[in-house]
């Protein structure tokens, strides 16, 4: 009996180290290069489910969790025969576990921060499309209303919940380690691509050729912009490796730029000059960041200078791209014009529109966020978004240490990009990941003290 109880114990530690991460990691990656996708999903789901039974703290499950659909190498995956009843099996072991984990470690109810905003846009999503919408075209959207809505208050208010991790663990490292292996995965499937691909690589920097199958060159952007601040964290809080931890980030926004995701480099022209300002006058091993900085450039240098042609070839290629709203603004035109026919309740998540082609499983996404809410929930979307808004902005900015600094600069980048793009009102694995990241910054709230509006004192105050 001790035996299995130290088993036990010493299986929980393990799943604190960046190897755990870094294990789930490779699965991922390795089940999508290898095509294997549902087999990388059974193994990570399979791993949750042990996790869930052994361990009340739910930080571990995260991993899986945000890794899951990376195992994707195929976007038809969904319409392939053998894929439902696969899913089916294990969302009940999954449901099995979680139960298992209620009776365990039973859930003792809390009115969290973002508890009523997620609320408040499930009823939104709910609403969308009433009075404008049939049936039939209001359940096309029905999977996106759970997921959006229902799903991420239940996912928000576990974490809340159950984010317990032991004394000696430093879950803000931990949560970075989650993040820039993340970052690996996304780096290896996109050299992988192009290892595979027939195309000269400067074929590829034309748009709509990044395709890894869970998403294209604008999501691998997205992702990397808000994973990349995690790399400069870990570099503030390791003074041994702090250069390693600053190059991961800076390779890490380097890729944007090899993505040539147009909303995705707008989005980090912005936010990166803040972190790295920041960095300097703030941060901590500052002189292994100067280091970092100056022998990446001095390695593009080089290749530029050794590969002039090629970098030229490309830049010709690059020029060549239509910097246009890419149909952007005929969807924001017709954003504008279905809210006005239903300017209550908006069209709905199901409705489908002339101006995008739509693949299975989708939404009519307008690319943006503000007219998204506006178009598909009307008034009553704007003013729950609104809300959601304001109070996850109070967590962001209520606590302006190394931590949420790094985390919230990357799900600002995320926001900027989102207003270009759909990423907002895609659940797996966009809105997923920022709704777990601003989660853990309100868990980590709770554990510093808040530094908004309380570095003035206000009796030292002279008043002329």
């Amino acid at each position: 009996m001790k035996f299995f109880e130290y088993l036990k114990n010493t299986s929980r530690l393990s799943l604190y180290t960046p190897i755990f991460p870094m294990i789930c990691g490779f699965v991922t990656f390795f089940c999508w290069m290898t095509g294997n996708s549902l087999l990388g999903m059974t193994i990570l789901l399979l791993i949750t489910c042990v996790v869930l039974i052994i361990n009340e703290d739910i930080l571990p499950v995260l991993p899986c969790l945000i890794y899951m659909i990376f195992n994707t190498s195929n976007n038809n995956i969904l319409n392939e025969d053998k894929t439902w009843p696969v899913m089916f099996v294990l969302a009940i072991l999954l449901i099995g576990a979680f139960i298992s984990h209620l009776i365990s470690y039973p859930v003792k109810f809390k009115n969290y921060k973002l508890t009523l905003p997620f609320f408040a846009i499930t009823i939104a999503l709910f609403a969308g499309g009433i009075g404008f919408l049939s049936l039939k075209q209001y359940l096309n959207g029905i999977m996106f209303i759970l997921t959006l809505g229902p799903v991420m208050l239940i996912l928000y208010y576990l974490i809340m919940t159950y984010t317990k991790p032991p004394k000696d663990v430093d879950y803000k490292k931990y949560v970075c380690y989650i993040m820039i292996t993340l970052g690996f995965i996304i780096v290896a499937e996109m050299l992988t691509h192009f290892l595979r691909s027939d195309e000269p690589f400067v074929e590829m920097l034309r748009l709509d050729v990044i395709n890894l199958g869970w998403g294209n060159r604008n999501g691998i952007a997205t992702l990397l912009a808000i994973i990349a601040p995690c790399g400069f964290y870990l570099g503030y809080s390791d003074k041994k490796f702090a250069w390693l931890f600053y190059t991961i980030g800076l390779i890490f926004y380097g890729f944007i730029f090899i993505t040539f995701c147009r909303s995705g480099i707008l989005s980090i022209l912005i936010t990166f000059p803040v972190l790295l300002i920041y960095s300097f006058t703030k941060g901590a091993n500052r002189s292994q960041l100067l280091i970092s900085i100056c022998v990446l450039a001095i390695l593009i240098s080089i290749f530029v200078l050794i590969k002039k042609e090629f970098i030229l070839k490309a830049f010709e290629h690059i020029s060549d791209l239509s910097f246009t709203t890419s149909g952007r603004s005929n969807l924001y035109e017709e954003a504008l014009v279905c809210f006005i026919k239903n300017p209550m309740f908006g069209v709905g998540m199901g409705y489908v529109g002339p101006n995008l082609h739509l693949a299975d499983f989708c939404i009519y996404w307008f690319h943006n966020t503000l007219l998204q809410a506006l178009a598909s929930m009307g008034i009553i979307g704007v003013l729950a978004y609104c809300y959601y808004y304001f109070v996850r902005g109070k967590i962001m900015f209520s606590n302006f240490k190394r931590f949420n600094i790094s985390i919230s600069l990357g799900i600002i980048a995320f926001e900027i990009q989102s207003l270009m793009d759909a990423g907002s009102f895609l659940p797996v694995p966009y809105v997923l990941i920022v709704v777990i990241l601003t989660a853990i910054l309100e868990f980590n709230n709770t554990k510093e003290s808040k530094t908004f509006m309380k570095s003035i004192d206000v009796n030292n105050i002279d008043v002329c």
